[in-house]
Parts: structure tokens; C-alpha cells; sequence
């Protein structure tokens, strides 16, 4: 019999964790941006939006990320908007 290890995901909001030059990864392993410093507040309507930078391009993220080794994994179902 074969022993299996269960881990909990780590699940982070996205506004209170990711910090001006991260990466962003969607949940497929593409790069989505680099934290741009730039960050929308909190309402009783949204979690909080990052902004993100790519080739010249911005994209705003909202809710939850997992955290990899240099980088931020958005899970699925999340908001992005261009």
C-alpha cells in the first residue's frame, strides 16, 4: 500500500499580496504581467485589482493567487480584465 500526501493549496488575495515587480502566471503557465505598482481598492463590491504590464499593454487581476517559487499563480475563475 502506497502512502498519499495531501497539501492544502496556499491561496492568497491577489491586492494584499502581489508586490510592484512580480510575476503573474494564469492557471495554464502563461505570463500575464509584471506588477505595475498600481492597485485599486477594496470595495464591498470587489476583493481589490492589481494591475499588470506586458508588452506595453495593462491588465487588471482581482482575487485569488497561489505562490510559487519567484513568481504568483492565478487560479481559475478569477477575474481579468483588459
Amino acid at each position: 500500500m502506497s502512502v498519499k500526501i495531501a497539501w492544502a493549496k496556499h491561496l492568497y488575495n491577489a491586492y494584499n499580496s502581489v508586490k510592484t515587480g512580480d510575476s503573474v502566471y494564469d492557471s495554464s503557465g502563461n505570463l500575464l504581467g509584471k506588477a505595475d505598482g498600481c492597485y485599486a481598492r477594496p470595495t464591498y463590491k470587489s476583493p481589490g485589482r492589481v494591475c499588470l504590464v506586458r508588452k506595453g499593454k495593462f491588465i487588471w487581476i482581482e482575487g485569488e493567487v497561489e505562490k510559487r517559487e519567484n513568481s504568483w499563480k492565478i487560479q481559475e475563475n478569477q477575474n481579468i480584465r483588459e
